[in-house]
């Protein structure tokens, strides 16, 4: 069987789209990966388009840790990319094998932001950022594939998701994706966040049963901190991969490039030795070392000489300030219909309705429900005073 000019070996994959396909080109002497799109997909012209603008999103990217792409072409009924072919395995298939330890988790993190960040600066968000489409070749360097639903910031380009439309895995989206709203490189990394959680504590931070479930639980529920699931985790990398999973944007890291820094500075570890003292000095030191000891313990006795002997004027009294406390704000928030789950600050309090404790001054809170617009403002409480919220939430319309 050939597709174009590719000689076809066998079938190595099938998705929602098309099949994939380990292929020979004989121009080159090269085994690639072709991607087909699947005949009962072509009628559907906006997901040809889509489908091609994958081969075009790949083809602006030159990294060593994302899948090439050669080749796009269209005969007749035929539409296919060719693509560097990967032998090796998924990180869906090795996160059966073994669990990572800190070193390994911080180091497969780095990598895949810094590739996420290189293909955010050429303006492709891959919104498909999961376990299988992570891939590693035999030598263990991973690739980064499939941006068969990449979002082109390309602004003459027609939009192809139409309004509500969900692209991506459900177990690894972002709030964002989930809420139908506009994404950006944060969303990608909000899906790495959630494949670093479950590297480190063998079970993804959002879970239900259903469709629903999952959903409610990224845009509405607070995972345990990862250091608690496992108490081996060093507890400033758990702080980095929770962050990656705050709901809002804003409160995530800025870009791939500063997660990778994060993650590796969460990892650094002082050299010292068993004892917990400095390294030992060098040979050819000693004598050196023992001088420097003998003139410490001669200025130590003469510090305490002159202490004990020098007569002393007796130091002025100091006032004692009492500390003032500010006594925290109440907000105490009612919502029709009732059952919204309330966030203050990006921070999951509880479902309404409900009182709690806040700090006096500014505070963003919001409310969700299913079914229903989302509800934020921003929130000036008082000092040692109950502020009432009562909150009419607008049902989205079922048509």
């Amino acid at each position: 069987m050939n597709v174009g000019r590719y000689q076809v070996v066998k079938e190595i994959g099938r998705g929602s789209m098309g099949v994939v396909y380990q292929a020979r080109d004989p121009n080159l002497d090269l085994v690639v990966a072709l991607k087909v799109l699947r005949k009962d997909r072509l009628a559907n012209e906006p997901l040809v388009r889509r489908f091609l603008a994958e081969a075009k999103a790949l083809g602006r990217l030159d990294h060593p840790n994302i899948v090439r792409v050669y080749n796009v072409d269209r005969e007749g009924d035929v539409v296919f990319i060719a693509m560097e072919f990967i032998e090796g395995d998924s990180l869906s298939n090795k996160m059966k094998e073994r669990q990572l330890n800190a070193d390994e988790i911080v180091e497969f993190g780095a990598t895949v932001a810094e590739a996420l960040d290189y293909a955010h600066q050429k303006g492709i968000i891959h919104r498909d950022v999961k376990p299988s489409n992570i891939l590693f070749r035999s030598d263990g360097r991973l690739k980064i594939t499939d941006y068969g639903i990449a979002h082109i910031e390309d602004p003459s380009a027609q939009e192809e998701t139409q309004a509500g439309e969900i692209l991506g895995t459900p177990a690894y989206m972002s709030p964002e994706q989930v809420l139908s709203r506009p994404v950006d490189g944060r969303s990608d990394l909000f899906s790495l966040g959630i494949i670093l959680y479950e590297l480190a504590t063998g079970s993804r931070p959002f879970c239900g049963e259903g469709l629903n479930a999952i959903f409610n639980s990224i845009t509405g529920e607070e995972p345990l901190e990862a250091c608690k699931k496992n108490p081996d985790l060093p507890k400033a990398l758990s702080d980095v991969i929770m962050r990656c999973l705050r709901k809002s944007p804003d409160q995530r890291y800025a870009n791939g490039r500063e997660l990778a820094s994060a993650l590796r500075a969460a990892n650094v570890r002082p050299e010292i030795n068993v004892a917990g003292t400095p390294p030992v000095q060098p040979d050819g030191s000693s004598r050196t070392l023992l001088y420097g000891v003998a003139v410490l313990l001669f200025l130590v006795t003469a510090g305490l000489a002159a202490y004990y002997l020098v007569p002393r004027k007796p130091a002025p009294p100091v006032a004692v300030q009492t500390e003032s406390r500010s006594k925290p704000a109440i907000l105490d928030v009612a919502s029709s219909p009732a059952g919204a789950q309330v966030f203050a600050d990006g921070t999951y309090k509880g479902v309404a309705p409900l009182r709690f404790e806040l700090a006096s001054g500014k505070h963003e809170v919001r409310l969700i429900l299913p079914r229903h617009y989302d509800w934020e403002a921003q929130i000036d409480l008082k000092e040692d005073t109950s502020t009432p919220l009562s909150v009419t939430l607008m049902p989205m319309s079922d048509k």
